[in-house]
């Protein structure tokens, strides 16, 4: 009797199946979306447009950056600071990962650029930002097993996470809080292509959803506070050996979470839930594959399918911390 009602517990515990309400379609290959406090959306398009979305559905261009939409490049993500001013990352005419500061009717202020010499694909492109730093993913610079091998390079900036403080006098300062390092703006290393990333402010971890190369997708976990993390690549693909030559005088972090091809192709990071209108889902990490379409939410070792919807390129939040989710047909779902 103990044991079975230790599973009902278990089992009321677990988040079920959600449903997916559309917020909003005909959109052209979303990649973000962010939410004002009135309930607005601002959705950034794979061409450099940002839409605004009012809570009756209505659709307008806010903003537009010139971008290159070579392969998987574009306008990759955005955070808001004010009604007017926000943070972009975007690829430029020649295919360097730039992230920069806008004003609304009032221009660019170019913050940070990492070059992407060759390739058109692995790009990162995650803002977040976090008690006033700017936290920025970085892809290992694109081709087929980081021909660069960049990841695990601390000169170089390719296939991390970035902190940095975007609001000193100079372009941009390093806190005080990184590592020390090469390049001191680098507080994770290792990742192959790390395209959304979450902080949760209740743990202070940051989930990253990191893309594999032939094998395996990989979440991986630190906290925003502690030291510099290597999660590997591409000494490892996940939990699995990959090139041998990249390994030496490494000290690498396991992912916490790995899938293999039967469950998907293509990571697409997302939250741990705070909301409050999933009391079941409280204090999980939700994400899904861009390819299956597979929604999941994760907790304790613990991995439950509760959606689907193919495509999907990005996880966001309202104001009130209920999740949104984009996908690439040009839709903003909303998890209920």
């Amino acid at each position: 009797m103990i044991a079975v009602a230790l599973l009902a517990a278990t089992l009321a515990a677990s988040p079920g199946p959600v449903d997916l309400q559309q917020v909003a379609k005909g959109l052209g290959q979303p990649t973000s979306v962010v939410a004002a406090p009135n309930g607005n959306l601002f959705v950034t398009e794979k061409t450099g447009r940002i839409v605004k979305v009012t809570p009756s559905g209505k659709k307008r261009t806010w903003f537009r950056i010139p971008v290159s939409t070579d392969g998987e490049q574009g306008l990759l993500s955005m955070v808001r600071l004010d009604t007017k001013r926000f943070y972009a990352a975007y690829t430029d005419s020649k295919g360097a990962l730039q992230v920069s500061r806008f004003r609304k009717g009032g221009g660019e202020r170019k913050i940070i650029r990492i070059k992407h010499p060759r390739y058109t694909n692995h790009n990162g492109g995650q803002l977040a930002l976090h008690k006033g730093l700017l936290y920025i993913s970085t892809g290992d610079g694109g081709g087929s097993g980081d021909p660069y091998r960049a990841a695990g390079d601390l000169r170089d900036l390719r296939g991390k996470i970035l902190r940095i403080d975007p609001t000193c006098k100079k372009r941009y300062c390093i806190p005080s809080g990184n590592p020390r390092s090469a390049r001191r703006e680098i507080i994770a290393a290792g990742l192959r292509n790390p395209w959304r990333f979450s902080i949760d402010p209740v743990t202070q971890r940051l989930w990253i959803g990191d893309v594999g190369q032939n094998a395996f997708e990989e979440i991986d976990r630190m906290s925003v506070n502690g030291p510099r993390r290597d999660f590997g690549w591409s000494c490892w693909e996940a939990r699995s050996r990959f090139n041998a030559d990249d390994c030496s005088g490494r000290s690498v972090r396991k992912p916490v979470l790995a899938y293999g091809r039967s469950a998907g192709e293509s990571v697409t990071g997302g939250y741990v839930y705070r909301g409050r209108d999933l009391p079941r889902l409280r204090g999980w990490y939700v994400f899904g594959d861009f390819i299956s379409g597979q929604i999941w939410a994760y907790k304790g070792g613990k991995k439950i399918s509760i959606g689907t919807a193919r495509g999907v390129t990005s996880f966001g939040l309202t104001a009130f911390g209920e999740l949104l989710l984009t996908t690439i047909d040009g839709r903003v779902l909303r998890v209920e």
